[in-house]
């Protein structure tokens, strides 16, 4: 094998492994995301518009993603679904669910090396995220929804 497809076999196996937990991009404008999200949850009082803050969900969502959340109880849940919760300190996380056991999950952020310090219990359930809007940036500090209340932000936490 000659040197310069090693190298570029390495250089390629190393973007991969550098860029495998990147949040994905897209060229909409926050705006026109946001609308859109807005018009989807609009279709259902048991939906919700979220703003994420965070890394932790690495290919799937990251800063300022927009999450369409449904309702949900730990019934419900699911192992390998996405699931936003208020913690103890009162927090809204967005993880994944790795374990089950009836009355309660452990999740962990996809991007993370260790689970979430607590179980997920059924009165910390917010619900399950079923959507996720992308955008090219957005603006700094609170988001208003179009009928002006704060869009929630929902952490992507790494313990």
């Amino acid at each position: 094998m000659k040197t310069t497809t090693f190298i570029a076999i390495c250089s390629a196996c190393l973007a991969a492994v550098f860029s495998t937990n990147a949040a994905p991009k897209s060229s909409a404008p926050f705006a026109k995301a946001l609308k859109d999200a807005e018009m989807v949850a609009s279709l259902n009082p048991a939906w919700s518009v979220h703003r994420t803050s965070g890394s932790s969900m690495g290919e799937f969502f990251g800063d300022n993603s927009l999450i369409l959340v449904q309702n949900a109880s730990i019934a419900d849940l699911r192992v390998g679904m996405m699931v936003v919760y208020r913690s103890a300190s009162g927090e809204l996380i967005s993880h994944k669910v790795t374990a089950h056991n009836g009355t309660s999950v452990q999740t962990m952020g996809v991007a993370n090396w260790k689970a979430d310090p607590e179980p997920v219990t059924d009165d910390m359930i917010v619900g399950t995220v079923f959507g996720v809007f992308h955008s090219a940036g957005a603006p700094t500090g609170p988001v208003y929804a179009s009928n002006g209340s704060v869009i929630p932000t929902t952490f992507c936490k790494t313990y």
